[in-house]
């Protein structure tokens, strides 16, 4: 049931919205920039980068290589970060050159999965970058090989009113764009994960390759906002 309700979250295209960050601008509007940019440095994302220094063949001049992983945790739930995806996607698809019966045609294939219901989950993606190909093999091979089994010692979404709450769908990477995503519940017994008085809100994955033993992502609640509405 959960992955039914779900599914439109990864479809190649994401869908047409008449709202935007900020409440103001039609995101069909939005530059490249500018989607990029909530994408990579909003309320709803992070990333994360962990560095270290191999040395050997292949490690140039000095014999040292510094390796750099990236990770990009966003909240896919949160309709702004599937404007953005929506928005760069429109650019790729020469959205603005269409005719309008041509636009039409193209809203109507994206417009289930901005729509979405995510009323009862919170969804985060987190997808991820690197200077090794052998260090972003591993990483690709960790996400697509983990289940929601295995994952639920290894992810935990936590506020100070819930901490630790338990993940309850899995879905491994598949788009590079996007990321593998992990969905977690908006209530636990009734008490909602987040609130109008949650300070932050954490992701923690252990046991990640490429990291210090885990990933942890922190986000500020309080500028998680489209006009005066919380949006997570």
């Amino acid at each position: 049931m959960i992955k039914a309700s779900l599914v439109a979250i990864f479809f190649p295209l994401l869908a047409f919205s008449a709202t935007s960050w900020g409440g103001h601008e039609n995101f069909s509007k939005w530059s490249l920039e500018g989607a990029v940019k909530l994408l990579n440095d909003s309320p709803w994302a992070r990333q994360e980068t962990f560095t270290r220094v191999i040395r050997g063949v292949g490690s140039g001049i000095s014999g040292e290589k510094e390796i750099y992983n990236t990770f990009y945790v966003r909240f896919l739930s949160a309709r702004p970060v599937r404007e953005a995806y929506a928005r760069i996607q429109q650019i790729q698809h020469g959205y603005d050159r269409m005719k309008p019966e041509e636009k039409r045609r193209f809203e109507a294939l994206q417009a289930g999965n901005l729509d979405m219901d995510v009323s009862r989950f919170i969804v985060l993606s987190v997808g991820f970058r690197s200077n090794d190909p052998n260090e972003e093999s591993a990483i690709r091979r960790f996400f697509q090989s983990e289940t929601v089994e295995t994952l639920r010692s290894k992810a935990f979404l936590s506020t100070p009113s819930c901490p630790q709450v338990e993940l309850i769908a899995y879905f491994p990477h598949q788009e590079e764009s996007v990321g593998a995503k992990f969905v977690f519940p908006r209530e636990v017994d009734g008490v909602p994960v987040i609130g109008e008085h949650c300070p932050n809100i954490t992701l923690e994955l252990l046991d990640v390759p490429g990291t210090e033993s885990r990933l942890y992502a922190k986000f500020e609640v309080k500028p998680m906002r489209v006009g005066d509405q919380l949006v997570f």
